[in-house]
Order: C-alpha cells, then sequence, then structure tokens
C-alpha cells in the first residue's frame, strides 16, 4: 500500500466513513510497521496541530495509551468498526503513539522534531533504619547505626557502647559527677537504649532523649521529644521520672509509652503494666495497665480512657497498624518514617481507614494498598507525596 493511499484511509478513518474491510487493511500497515513515519506524522498532526474539529490534547492522548488496544493481525480481524468518530480515531492514535513510547520517541508538538527521551525511573521511598546522632557532655556528636559496634565513649566511670542498633550504658562505680548525653532519631530513624540503670528505651524517628551517664540522688530523670516506649528498672529508692513538655511521668517499675511530637494534638501516655503518676501543672491522675492518658493543648487536664494497645505499639513491633485512622494522622507517621513531604489537595478530613502493614516495606506499597480502598490516591513526586480524595469520596 502506498503513502497517498494509507493517508486516503486515514482520512476516511477521521470522517468515520471507513469500511470494515478497509479497517482491516489500515490495522494490518499499523501492525506491518511498514509506513510507521508517515502514520505517525498524521495522528500527530490531528493530535496536537489545528484540525477544525478534533479535541484531543496532549494529557488525553497520554491517558488512552493506558488502554488495553493493541494492533496486530491477530487482534485486527477479530476488531469491528467503532461508529463513534472521536473514539475510533483515538484508538488507532494509542497503538500508533504506544509504539512511539515504546521506542523512546515523543512528538510534544505539532511541527517540533521528534527526540529520544530516557526512561524515568522513580527513585524508592525506602523505609527507616537503625540510625541516631549521640551528642556527649562536651558536645561531641557520634553517629549511630547498627554497623557502628563496640566501645564508643566513656563518659566518666560510664562506658558507652554500641552493638546491632542498641546503645547501652555501663557503669563502672559510684560517680559524684553528673553528665547528660543525648540520643536524637532523624526522620527514617529510630534506635534503642540501655541506660545506666537498666532500663530501656525505643526511639521512635523523630525523637529524642537527654539523660545522665549515671543516676545519682534520689530521682531518675529523662527529658524526651517526640515517641519513645520505656521498660524501667525497678528501683523503689529511686523513682524514675520522664518529662516531656510541662507533662510529668513518675514511675517506679513500669513499661509505657509516649507520643508527644509537637505536629500531634496531644500527649499520649499508654501504660503496658505498673503504673504510673501523671502530672501537668495543678493537676494529676494515675493510670492503671491497658489505660491512655490524653493531654491536648486545649484542655488542662488528662483525659483517660481505654487504649488500642495494638496500634500504639505497632511501630515499636515494627508495623504501621491502622484503625479507623484518619488519613492525615497515617500521612504524619509515614512522613516520620520514610522521610517524605506530604501536601494535600482536596477534602480529606472523613477519609478514616483500617489496615496494618510492615515499616519495613518501601512506601510505595503501603501507598498502593492505601489506594486500593479507593478512598484515597497519591502523586509521588521524589520524596513528596500529595494527597487526594479518591474515587468513592
Amino acid at each position: 500500500m502506498t503513502i497517498a493511499e494509507i493517508k486516503r484511509l486515514l482520512d476516511k478513518y477521521k470522517r468515520n466513513e471507513i469500511s470494515e474491510e478497509e479497517y482491516l487493511q489500515l490495522m494490518q500497515e499499523v501492525a506491518d510497521d511498514a509506513h510507521t513515519s508517515a502514520i505517525k506524522a498524521d495522528i500527530m498532526e490531528t493530535l496536537y496541530g489545528k484540525a477544525p474539529d478534533m479535541a484531543f490534547g496532549e494529557e488525553e492522548a497520554s491517558a488512552m495509551l493506558t488502554g488495553i488496544f493493541r494492533a496486530g493481525e491477530a487482534d485486527a480481524r477479530r476488531l469491528r468498526v467503532v461508529r463513534r468518530r472521536r473514539l475510533v480515531y483515538g484508538s488507532l492514535a494509542a497503538a500508533v503513539v504506544a509504539g512511539m513510547i515504546a521506542t523512546g520517541v515523543y512528538m510534544s508538538q505539532s511541527g517540533k522534531q521528534a527526540a529520544p527521551v530516557a526512561a524515568i525511573r522513580h527513585r524508592p521511598l525506602l523505609p527507616g533504619s537503625d540510625r541516631a546522632m549521640l551528642t556527649l557532655a562536651d558536645g561531641t556528636v557520634i553517629p549511630l547505626d547498627s554497623a557502628n559496634n563496640g566501645a564508643l565513649a566513656q563518659q566518666g566511670n560510664t562506658q558507652i557502647m554500641n552493638r546491632n542498633g542498641a546503645l547501652s550504658y555501663n557503669a563502672g562505680g559510684q560517680t559524684s559527677e553528673v553528665m547528660y548525653n543525648t540520643v536524637a532519631t532523624p526522620h527514617g530513624g529510630q534506635y534503642q537504649l540501655t541506660l545506666a540503670d537498666g532500663s530501656r528505651v525505643w526511639l521512635n524517628a523523630a525523637s529524642s532523649i537527654r539523660f545522665p551517664t549515671a543516676f545519682t540522688g534520689r530521682e531518675r530523670l529523662v527529658e524526651i521529644t517526640g515517641e519513645a516506649y520505656f521498660e524501667i528498672a525497678q528501683q523503689a529508692e529511686m523513682p524514675f521520672r520522664v518529662k516531656v513538655n510541662d507533662v510529668q511521668v513518675n514511675v517506679l517499675g513500669t513499661s509505657f509509652n509516649i507520643m508527644a511530637y509537637q505536629d500531634e494534638q496531644a500527649i499520649k501516655t499508654t501504660l503496658v503494666d505498673g503504673a504510673v503518676q501523671l502530672k501537668h501543672g495543678n493537676n494529676s491522675s494515675v493510670l492503671k495497665p491497658g489505660l491512655q492518658a490524653n493531654l491536648s493543648s486545649r484542655d488542662d487536664h488528662f483525659v483517660i480512657a481505654a487504649a488500642d494497645m495494638e496500634q500504639t505499639l505497632a511501630w515499636k513491633e515494627g508495623k504501621f497498624r491502622f484503625r479507623n485512622t484518619n488519613i492525615r494522622t497515617i500521612m504524619r507517621q509515614l512522613s516520620r518514617w520514610y522521610d517524605i513531604e506530604v501536601n494535600y489537595q482536596g477534602d480529606v478530613s472523613d477519609i478514616d481507614l483500617t489496615g496494618v502493614i510492615s515499616r519495613r516495606e518501601e512506601a510505595g506499597k503501603l501507598l498502593k494498598a492505601l489506594e486500593a480502598t479507593q478512598r484515597v490516591q497519591f502523586e509521588v513526586n521524589g520524596n513528596k507525596v500529595t494527597v487526594k480524595p479518591g474515587e468513592q469520596q
């Protein structure tokens, strides 16, 4: 078939005057790739040129590429002529432009020459890992990770050891000198440490703890930001106290979780076992196991209710667990662990989701799982994620 005959069939195709026999002939030319350049030029002129009554745009043409249309000799015999003019020509355009994309060729505007483009590979949004920064009493900063094993420093009579993502303070004897260290995790980091009294602390992402390298006096006082889980070594004669903002948690021997991120609406203290006393100004409350105390910026007292232990402690177990959780709360957790920037388009205030997934998965898998609910959708550009209402909103 000559180029003139192909152009004649293309014109009849666009006018919806093509017969089924002629349609099959034209599709055969597409499948045989005999006159690819002529067909591409005609279709791209129609898509992006000044054809009087065609309404295709670049985005619409790209959208058509996601269809299942495939032009081939075997398929062509089974195809019927579609009588809707716009969709008929769109299917042919999809077939030809798909071939152009496959060969790395793209025409952005009529009259411009095709140019090869490299395939775009998005960097995967990797999960966080065991990493933090240790600041010694003299201001020295030591990076921490699971590979940095062995003795790190000496603080008075206390030796600091690091092994497999966990820091430990081993007191060598009585000391009168009080020295303070700080361990801080970045976005995308977590860490464990054992204090000089044997108490264990798990730090979530974007969190910190300031503590003495050895405990002296009548109390054991530490300060935290962000989120931490504690297992406190029992010493009745020396109560353990945790300070977070203007809240103080007094404990003897217990396990509990404190979440106090600045971008959250409340400070949440959840008791696993033992007993704790919470103080805020002139208000105080005592927690029993299985309860959670919330203190929001709007209130001057603690609101105590039954805790969702699985959801509260999921981060420590290496999971994300959501139970009718608002998408904004979910995305705050993801932004800390995957170190991503989150933006919103549209109203997502009533999008509450339920599910559980490992924190070891790439963010892309988690986002796809959330999209499967059809209540939310995401656009990812580098480390920036835009959240939009889904199809069912």
